[in-house]
């Protein structure tokens, strides 16, 4: 596999203020002079690509900021057309906009050690509000399988511990989803698909009660296959088309049971519905594509689809993180829009903690730190050595500041993401 790169020689983000009619096409907007939800923009962060992006920006924004990492170096750069001012003073002086955006630091290892001490607490609360979701999801579905009405007042409770802890540190809720054992994908994949679109939310920008939304929606996805009979669901062959119809009707179902739970959100209800139509319109039950398709619905689609990927099922081995991030870069513009899976990326990372891979040099370790930075350089403990025999005593290995390795007679990337179980590893037994 040829090395991965993503602009790694450069060591800084910097974002730059530009007035609205200095602003050309080519330019990646990562700030704005006011919130995000105050505008009809839906992503944090995105590529001008048009005019009338330009034209819409003018509409409610002085100025914005441009991030100088992904914008074309001519486009900014004092010999280039366009040049940046240092600082954007407001118009309104009772109403002050900030005149720059700090650009991300890469930590020094003080700074390091401080945030795997925070991960490793926030890890507790996160497992504690993540066991109480599973009891609550549970008992909701064995309801549901037998047939009783549901009030959804325990999953929406259950939901408020995991937002904050998510708001405190995302990487903890991400990395106990990753370590869960499996032994139910319906109740799982419940879980982690709320999880992933609440971290997801957070990375919008959204407000806490549409984060709220989103989890509740994407816990309630697959409702509807416990109407389904379950030797469909954990049938291991290939389904027949019948069968493959039948399990398709869950969709249906599922809106059903979630029409019926009084004071619902209407978009919980879309998330039910468009979570499995396609950006394309290939997808069920209604082919819908494009906007046709609700925001929330769409978001909905690419959790679970990730998910999905990243989970045995009975018929399908788990693909590791890397691989179905892949596999998402290729459904980009077609059965997802481009805009949501660049989105979706950036806020779980390439690389996630608690992710195994494997360096160019043979060794395997997993990922206890992403770089936020230069997300194909994180944090790494090496568990296996070059010839992938256990290491005594675990190496950490920081490969956005070590580019090489000890003698620097080699350089050092992350050649592949692994699977759990690959080496018979098992990752939760090792990280922290």
């Amino acid at each position: 596999m040829s090395r991965l790169c993503e602009r790694d020689l450069l060591l800084n983000v910097e974002q730059l203020a530009f007035p609205v009619e200095d602003l050309t096409v080519g330019m990646f907007v990562s700030a704005l002079d006011r919130p995000w939800v105050e505008t009809p923009f839906l992503f944090q962060g995105f590529l001008i690509e048009s005019e009338d992006s330009i034209v819409e920006l003018r509409d409610y924004c002085e100025f914005v900021y441009v991030d100088v990492e992904r914008t074309d170096e001519s486009l900014i750069s004092p010999n280039g057309k366009h040049s940046a001012p240092k600082q954007i003073p407001s118009k309104n002086k009772a109403d002050p906009r900030p005149a720059k955006v700090e650009p991300t630091s890469i930590s020094s290892k003080s700074t390091e050690d401080d945030e795997t001490e925070l991960l490793k607490a926030e890890i507790a609360h996160a497992k504690v509000a993540h066991d109480s979701a599973e009891r609550t999801v549970q008992k909701l579905f064995e309801k549901l399988s037998a047939g009783e009405e549901i009030d959804a007042t325990g999953v929406q409770k259950s939901l408020d511990p995991m937002i904050d802890s998510i708001m405190r540190n995302d990487d903890a809720m991400s990395w106990l989803v990753r370590m869960k054992k499996k032994d139910d994908y319906i109740y799982d994949h419940s879980i982690a698909s709320s999880i992933w679109a609440m971290i997801f939310g957070k990375h919008l920008g959204l407000d806490r009660g549409d984060v709220h939304v989103l989890g509740t929606g994407a816990m309630f996805l697959d409702v509807g296959k416990t109407k389904i009979a379950n030797e469909l669901l954990v049938k291991p062959d290939k389904l027949t088309p019948d069968e493959v119809k039948l399990v398709r009707y869950h969709v249906e179902f599922g809106v059903e049971i979630v029409s019926k739970i009084k004071g619902v959100d209407p978009r919980v209800i879309e998330m039910v519905a468009g979570h499995h139509e396609r950006y394309n319109g290939t997808g069920y039950p209604k082919s819908l594509s494009g906007t046709e398709i609700p925001v929330f619905a769409r978001i909905a689609g690419i959790v679970d689809a990730y998910d999905a990927m990243t989970t045995p099922r009975p018929y399908a081995k788990s693909l590791s993180t890397y691989d179905a991030i892949r596999q998402l870069n290729n459904f980009a513009g077609v059965e997802f829009p481009e805009e949501v899976v660049e989105q979706f990326v950036q806020a779980i990372g390439v690389f996630p903690v608690g992710t195994m891979v494997e360096l160019n040099t043979g060794e395997v370790g997993i990922i206890i730190a992403q770089n936020r930075v230069r997300r194909l350089r994180p944090k790494v403990m090496l568990l296996l050595d070059s010839n992938r025999a256990p290491l005594v005593h675990f190496k950490i290995v920081d490969l956005r500041n070590q580019l090489s390795n000890e003698t620097g007679d080699t350089s050092l990337w992350i050649e592949k993401g692994l699977a759990p179980g690959d080496y018979g590893l098992d990752p939760s037994e090792y990280y922290l």
